[in-house]
């Protein structure tokens, strides 16, 4: 007896994430927290509502039944007692604040701060959803782990940065100052590293029971290792943290060239108040970088998928584990 959950599930989970993560980052950029980067605010309240929404009407899809019979889907918002219900209305709230949001910022009207602030807690908590709604299965021990809604948290945030990132890249015409943003996203891919190595540790002491270590065994050593280590490991986390940590590099190298000169008889450059400001100054953005940086987060969202599908695809539910 299997547990079907397949394809569309890793997608949706990985487009609600990604939606999500995109909002958030969006408005953390609005705020400041990324430096100057104001071009990852517009884009990213652009995408994340449309991107949840065709997640949304994947897990419909998947449902099968739903499809066939419509009053089934009704019922999903009536049972309480169920997550997946507390997730059609997180959901339908994010995608109804978030389409509003992206009204505002397409006509480049201000927005009440109320609007942003309750798009951002819906978006926190359909990031969160995505893990919660693995980790309340019982029948699957690999899922039912308090860290998964943790990874998956911060892998939202992660794609979310890179999608904002990318689409900031193709449609801004001025230099993006990507400094602060970039050590940002130093920081959560090594966290994500970090959960991932405490999350299989943890399991692989058998804590979590034979049937959690079958599931973790497929992936590390099994028939989806090759997906793991290549794939997620190899080219969504390893890489674009030492890629992360040789360009913060380079950008803080040109900042003390600008700050030194070149030698006793050269001018010095004056002394500039932020890291980014004299990234642009030298062309050091995404000018020069950009095609490198575009590579480097797209091959963040291919480990952000990857991740999803490798967790939905690994489960061995309880009935499975006692059988084998």
């Amino acid at each position: 007896m299997e547990l079907h959950w397949g394809w569309l599930i890793g997608i949706y989970l990985f487009l609600g994430g990604l939606g999500a993560g995109a909002y958030l980052l969006a408005y953390a950029a609005e705020k400041g927290y990324l430096g100057e980067a104001s071009s990852l605010s517009k884009y990213g309240y652009y995408i994340s509502a449309p991107l949840v929404a065709i997640g949304a009407g994947l897990l419909i899809f998947d449902l099968g039944q739903g499809l066939r019979k419509p009053w089934l889907i009704i019922g999903m918002f009536l049972n309480f007692q169920s997550v997946m219900t507390w997730g059609i209305y997180i959901l339908s709230a994010f995608i109804g604040v978030g389409l509003l949001r992206a009204y505002f910022a397409w006509t480049d009207k201000k927005a009440p701060e109320i609007l942003g602030l309750a798009g951002a807690v819906l978006a926190f908590s359909t990031c969160a959803y995505t893990g919660l709604l693995l980790a309340v299965v019982k029948a699957v021990p690999f899922w039912n782990f308090y860290l998964m809604p943790v990874i998956f948290v911060v892998s939202a945030l992660s794609t979310g940065l890179s999608l904002n990132s990318i689409l900031a890249h193709l449609f801004e015409k001025k230099e993006l100052q990507e400094g602060k943003a970039s050590e940002i996203h130093l920081v959560l891919v090594g966290i994500e590293i970090a959960l991932l190595t405490i999350f299989f540790g943890i399991i692989l002491t058998g804590i979590k029971g034979p049937v959690a270590l079958a599931s973790a065994n497929k992936i590390l050593f099994g028939e989806l290792s090759q997906a793991f280590w290549v794939v997620l490991v190899g080219m969504g986390l390893i890489i674009p943290f030492f890629f992360y940590v040789y360009h913060l590099y380079r950008m803080r190298s040109r900042v003390k060239i600008n700050e030194i000169g070149f030698g006793a008889d050269s001018i010095p450059v004056p002394a500039v108040s932020t890291m980014e400001e004299t990234a642009t100054s030298k062309g050091m953005g995404h000018t020069g970088s950009k095609i490198a940086v575009c590579l480097c987060d797209g091959a963040v969202m291919v480990g952000g998928l990857a991740l999803r599908c490798l967790i939905v695809f690994a489960a061995v539910p309880v009935w499975n584990g006692m059988l084998g």
